[in-house]
C-alpha cells in the first residue's frame, strides 16, 4: 500500500529541513495548548576519568565509577517555567566542563511500551468474579475508552432504575412498550442483568464493572408486567423510539419465534440510520434465530469459560463473533450482584458495550466498519470449525489507534533509525500532526516541512484530509520503507519522544488518545 503523497511530501520535506527523527502526530486543533509527558530528570549520571574519584559530593555510587547526582531544577523546581529543562541543561554544561568528567547525561525516565497500558483492577467487590472481563479484553479496552457519551438502547424486561450500580448511567427518558407508559423498571430481572454487563458503573466500590462504564443506558421495556414474554410489535416500536432517542446502538438480548415484516422493517430503519444493531444467536442449540438472521446485524454466539462454544448456543453462518455466556456475574433486579442461568443474553451486551467504547473513540465509525472492525479482532475459540472468533475488546480499540514503532528504544550516535507505522481506518477525513519532543524543547512540524517551536506557534497540521476504509501498515524509515532509515550521527544524545494520534478536522478532537513512542539516542 502506498501512502498517502501528502504524507510522502511532508516526511521527504522534514527530513531535508530538521535532519531530525520525524514522528506523526495528530493532535487538538493547533490553537489548543499540549503538554509534553516526558518527565525531566531529577537526577544526573556523571562518570569520572580514571580511578581518582572513590566518591562524588552530594552523590551515590551505582557501580563501574557512575555516580548519581540530584539536579538542581527537575520537574518540581521548574514548574511555570516555559523551558522546563533549562536548569538541567546549565548543570550539565558546568559538570561537563570538568576535565575530570568523562561525561555526564540526565538520569532519563523509561517506558516499557508505547501502547496504552491495562487499567488496574477495578474496586468494585464482585469484579473478582467477573472473569469474562478480562475475557474479552476489558482492562486493556479501558486504557482507551469505557464508552463516554455514547447511548446503548437495552430493548428487554426494563431495567432496575433503583440499582446502585447503574443509576448513575441510566437515561431518565426509557419508555415501557409492553405496558404502555413511561415506566420501564424491570420486574423480571432479565433486562437488569443485561444493562448491568453493559455499562455498570466502575470503580465506586458498589457491585460489579460493565464492560462500558461510562456509558449511558436508554431503558425499553417491551413485556407485559413481570412475564418473559413479549410482542414482536413491541419489539418493533421499541427499535423506532431507540433511533429517534439517539441512540448510537442497540442491543437486544432476545429471540423471537419467527421474522415479522414489522420488526425486519425496523431494523432496516436503524441499520439505514447508521445505528448498530447487536443481537443474540439463541440458546436452544440450533440455527440462529430472528432478529439474529437479519442482515446487518451484529449477532452474537456464546461461549464457556474455557473459550469452547457453549453446548446452548445457537450457531451458523450469521454469526459475526462470540462472548462469555455461562458463569457470567451482573448486576440483580433489587440492587445485588451475581449469576443468572447462562445464555446467548448475556453475550451480546458484551458486544454491545465494545461498539460503545469505539464510538466513543471516532464517533464517524458506521455500524459496517465496527463489525468488520470487531470481528478482525477476536481471537480463536478453543474447537475451530465455527467461522467466528472471540471478542477482545482491547484489541479491536487498540486497531482504532495510530501508531509509529522505532526498532528498538536506546540507540547509539553510531546508530541509524527505523520507523514502522500504523493508521487506523478513520471514517472519514482526519487532520495529521507532526511533534517531537526532545531535550532541547518541542517541535511541530510545518506544512512547509520546517520545524517550528511548540512554545512559539502551537501545533500546526502538516497534512489534511487523510481518509483510509482500513488500517495502512508499513516502515516510514527503513530498508525497503517510504525513505531509508536515519543516520543518527550529530544527532544530540537524550531522550525523544514520538506522538501519533488523529483529529477530526470539522470538530477538532482528537478521535483516539495520544499514543507515545519514546526513545534514547546515547
Amino acid at each position: 500500500m502506498r501512502v498517502p503523497s501528502a504524507l510522502v511530501r511532508l516526511a521527504r520535506s522534514c527530513l531535508v529541513a530538521a535532519g531530525l527523527p520525524v514522528f506523526l502526530l495528530i493532535v487538538p486543533a493547533p490553537s489548543t495548548t499540549w503538554a509534553g509527558t516526558g518527565i525531566v530528570p531529577t537526577e544526573i549520571l556523571v562518570k569520572y576519568k580514571g580511578q581518582a574519584f572513590a566518591s562524588a559530593p552530594g552523590g551515590r555510587a551505582i557501580g563501574h565509577g557512575v555516580f548519581v547526582l540530584k539536579a538542581t531544577g527537575g520537574q518540581f523546581a521548574d514548574v511555570g517555567n516555559s523551558d522546563p529543562w533549562q536548569h538541567l541543561r546549565q548543570q550539565l554544561d558546568g559538570i561537563r566542563a570538568d576535565p575530570a568528567v568523562e561525561y555526564a547525561e540526565p538520569n532519563y525516565f523509561g517506558s516499557f511500551d508505547d501502547k496504552p497500558q491495562a487499567s488496574p483492577a477495578p474496586t468494585d467487590p464482585g469484579y473478582a468474579n467477573q472473569w469474562w472481563l478480562d475475557k474479552v479484553g476489558a482492562r486493556q479496552g479501558w486504557a482507551v475508552a469505557m464508552g463516554a457519551g455514547i447511548s446503548v438502547a437495552v430493548i428487554d424486561s426494563g431495567v432496575d432504575l433503583a440499582h446502585p450500580d447503574l443509576q448513575a448511567n441510566l437515561r431518565n427518558d426509557g419508555y415501557n412498550f409492553g405496558d404502555g407508559n413511561a415506566d420501564p423498571q424491570d420486574l423480571y430481572g432479565h433486562g437488569t442483568f443485561v444493562a448491568g454487563i453493559v455499562a455498570a458503573a466502575c470503580n465506586n466500590a458498589t457491585a460489579g464493572c460493565g464492560l462500558a462504564p461510562s456509558a449511558r443506558i436508554l431503558p425499553i421495556k417491551i413485556n407485559v408486567g413481570g412475564s418473559g414474554t413479549f410482542a414482536s410489535s413491541a419489539v418493533a416500536q421499541a427499535i423506532d423510539y431507540a433511533v429517534a432517542r439517539g441512540a448510537r446502538v442497540i442491543n437486544m438480548s432476545l429471540t423471537i419465534d419467527s421474522e415479522t415484516q414489522t420488526a425486519a422493517e425496523a431494523i432496516q430503519r436503524a441499520l439505514d440510520a447508521g445505528v448498530v444493531v447487536v443481537a443474540a444467536a439463541g440458546n436452544v442449540g440450533g440455527p440462529v434465530a430472528f432478529p439474529g438472521t437479519y442482515p446487518g446485524v451484529i449477532t452474537v454466539a456464546g461461549t464457556n469459560q474455557d473459550d469452547t462454544l457453549w453446548a446452548m448456543s445457537n450457531r451458523g453462518a450469521e454469526v459475526a463473533l462470540a462472548a462469555p455466556a455461562a458463569g457470567v456475574s451482573s448486576t440483580l433486579l433489587g440492587g445485588g450482584f451475581g449469576q443468572r442461568s447462562a445464555g446467548t443474553s448475556y453475550s451480546a451486551p458484551m458486544v454491545s458495550a465494545a461498539a460503545a467504547a469505539m464510538l466513543q473513540l471516532d464517533g464517524r465509525l458506521g455500524r459496517d466498519q465496527i463489525s468488520a472492525l470487531l470481528k478482525a479482532a477476536t481471537h480463536p475459540l478453543a474447537t475451530a470449525g465455527y467461522g467466528f472468533g472471540l471478542l477482545d475488546m482491547g484489541a479491536a480499540l487498540l486497531a482504532l489507534l495510530p501508531d509509529l514503532q522505532p526498532n528498538k528504544q536506546g540507540y547509539a550516535s553510531n546508530d541509524a533509525l527505523q520507523l514502522a507505522f500504523q493508521l487506523p481506518p478513520t471514517a472519514g477525513a482526519a487532520d495529521i500532526y507532526v511533534a517531537l519532543t526532545t531535550p532541547f524543547g518541542e517541535f511541530s512540524l510545518s506544512p512547509d516541512g520546517t520545524w517550528a517551536s511548540v512554545a512559539d506557534k502551537g501545533y500546526l497540521p502538516i497534512a489534511t484530509g487523510y481518509a483510509a476504509n482500513s488500517a495502512l501498515n508499513g516502515l516510514l524509515f527503513g530498508g525497503g520503507g517510504i525513505f531509508p532509515a536515519i543516520p543518527l550521527s550529530g544527532v544530540p544524545s537524550g531522550r525523544y519522544t514520538w506522538r501519533i494520534a488523529l483529529v477530526d478536522p470539522k470538530k477538532g478532537v482528537l478521535l483516539g488518545p495520544v499514543i507515545e513512542s519514546p526513545m534514547t539516542v546515547n
